[in-house]
C-alpha cells in the first residue's frame, strides 16, 4: 500500500497530541507536531499542520486505490466487483499504480521523520510501550475481528458466520492480514530503531544538522540506486508479490526501507522545511515528463496485462527484463516527486486548518483500519446494481470515503479507543 501517534514536539515542550503520526500510517493517525526551527532540535511550538492535511490526502489515496482495485484496476484486494472492460481496467489500473508507487512509500517517510523526536522525549522503555500498545493493539484488533468479516462478507455470506469464523482461524496462516501489514512492518521498523539506539547509544546532538539538504545530482543518484535495488529484488519476488507471514509486499521493502530511514535523517538534519518551492516544482515536472516516457513504453503491454487481476502477472512486475528495470525506476522517480512536490506544495500552500480539516486528521489511522469492512460491505451490497463499473468506481468513492471518515469519528468516540487511534 497505510493510520494518533506523535506529532512531534521536538524539544518536548510542546507536548501536541503525542503519538498520532507516528502510528500507523504515518502513522496513520491524526498527526499534529512542532515544526522545528531553521537550527534542528530547537521547537518555536508551531504545529506541523501541513503534515496533518497531507496525511488526510494520503488516506484517501490508499481508500480510492482500493475502490480502484474493486472495479477493475490491477492488484490484491478482498474483493472484485464481477463486471468490468477493458477501458476502466486500463484507466483504474493507471491510477492505482501511481498510488502503489507513492502513498505508502511516503507513509514510511513521516512515520520515520517523527520517530526520532518519540523516543527522545520518552526513552526506550516508554517509547517501545506505546509503539507495543498503539500498533500491536490495532494489529491483533483487526486480524480478530475485523479481517474474518470482511473475508465473509467478500465470500458471499454463505452459511453461519461463527462457523465460518471457525474455519478461518484454523486455516489463517499468517498475521497482518490486509492493509494492516503496514502497521506490522512499521512495528517492525520502529524496534529495529530502537534497538540501534541502545547498541549505539545514539545521542540526539551527534547529528543534529549532520546532512545537508541533497542536491539535484545526489537525488537523481539516489533515485537510480532504489531503481536498481528494486529491480533486483524483483527478479525473484515480482511487484505484487506477497511474503505470508506479514502479508508484506516484498519488492517495495527497499521503498519502504529507504523512505523510513530517510524520514529520521529529514528529522535530524530538517529537510522538510529547507525543501525550496524550486524543487517542488522541479521534481514535480520531472516526475511527469518521467511518466509520460513511461506510459509510452508499457502502454501495450499494460493492454495486454489488464487481464490478469494480480500485479504479478503483468510483464513489468519483475524478473530479468528491461520492462521491470523500467517500472522499478519510473517508481523511484514518482515517490520522489511526488514526497518534495506535496511537502513543499503542503507547507506553503496548505499549512493551516479549520474544523472539518482537524477532525479529518483525528481520524486517519481509524480510517486505515476500518475502510475495507466499509468498502467490502458497499461493494458487495452494490455488485447487483448494473451501471458502467468506470461509473460505480465513481460513486462508490463519492459514498465510501465520507462513510470511512463518519464512521471513524463515531468509533473513536467509544471510550478508551480514541488514545490507541
Amino acid at each position: 500500500m497505510l493510520f494518533e501517534q506523535e506529532a512531534t514536539a521536538i524539544d518536548g515542550k510542546v507536548n501536541t497530541m503525542s503519538a498520532q503520526i507516528e502510528q500507523a500510517p504515518s502513522q496513520l493517525s491524526s498527526a499534529t507536531g512542532a515544526a522545528p526551527t531553521k537550527k534542528a532540535g530547537v521547537s518555536h511550538g508551531s504545529r506541523m499542520l501541513y503534515i496533518d492535511n497531507l496525511r488526510v490526502l494520503l488516506i484517501s489515496m490508499v481508500v480510492v486505490q482500493h475502490v480502484a482495485v474493486t472495479y477493475g484496476a490491477v492488484g490484491s484486494w478482498y474483493y472484485h466487483d464481477p463486471v468490468t472492460n477493458l477501458t476502466t481496467g486500463i484507466i483504474l489500473t493507471t491510477w492505482a499504480g501511481i498510488g502503489m508507487a507513492s502513498g505508502m512509500g511516503f507513509f514510511f517517510l513521516i512515520a520515520g521523520y517523527f520517530t526520532p523526536g518519540s523516543y527522545d522525549r520518552k526513552g526506550t522503555k516508554s517509547f517501545l510501550l506505546d509503539r507495543l500498545i498503539k500498533l500491536g493493539i490495532p494489529l491483533l484488533i483487526y486480524d480478530l475481528l475485523l479481517d474474518p468479516l470482511v473475508v465473509y462478507i467478500a465470500s458471499g455470506l454463505h452459511g453461519s458466520y461463527w462457523s465460518f469464523y471457525g474455519n478461518y482461524l484454523l486455516h489463517e496462516k499468517g498475521i497482518a492480514n490486509g492493509p494492516v501489514w503496514f502497521i506490522a512492518v512499521l512495528l517492525l521498523f520502529t524496534l529495529v530503531y530502537a534497538a540501534w539506539r541502545v547498541l549505539s547509544r545514539y545521542r540526539t546532538h551527534t547529528t543534529d544538522g549532520a546532512w545537508k539538504l541533497p542536491g539535484y545530482r545526489a537525488i537523481f543518484g539516489f533515485i537510480f540506486a532504489l531503481g536498481l535495488v528494486t529491480f533486483i529484488v524483483r527478479i525473484w519476488w515480482p511487484a505484487g508479490w506477497i511474503f505470508q507471514l506479514l502479508n508484506v509486499p516484498v519488492g517495495y521493502l527497499p521503498q519502504y526501507i529507504s523512505f523510513f530511514i530517510l524520514g529520521i535523517i529529514a528529522y535530524r538534519s530538517n529537510w522538510f522545511f529547507e525543501l525550496t518551492p524550486k524543487m517542488g516544482r522541479d521534481w514535480s515536472l520531472i516526475a511527469l515528463i518521467v511518466t509520460l516516457i513511461f506510459a509510452c513504453l508499457v502502454t501495450i503491454p499494460l493492454i495486454q496485462g489488464t487481464s490478469s487481476s494480480q500485479q504479478t502477472g503483468l510483464p513489468i512486475a519483475g524478473g530479468f527484463q528491461w520492462l521491470a528495470f523500467c517500472y522499478a525506476l519510473w517508481e523511484s522517480f514518482i515517490i520522489v516527486g511526488v514526497c518534495i512536490g506535496l511537502l513543499v506544495l503542503f507547507r506553503q500552500r496548505l499549512n493551516h486548518q479549520g474544523r472539518l480539516a482537524k477532525n479529518l486528521a483525528a481520524n486517519v489511522y481509524a480510517v486505515y483500519l476500518i475502510h475495507p469492512l466499509v468498502l467490502v460491505g458497499f461493494a458487495y451490497a452494490f455488485h447487483t446494481v448494473t451501471l458502467y463499473p468506470l461509473l460505480k468506481f465513481v460513486i462508490s468513492v463519492i459514498i465510501v470515503l465520507p462513510l470511512c471518515f463518519l464512521l471513524s469519528d463515531l468509533v473513536r468516540k467509544i471510550p478508551l479507543v480514541n488514545r490507541i487511534l
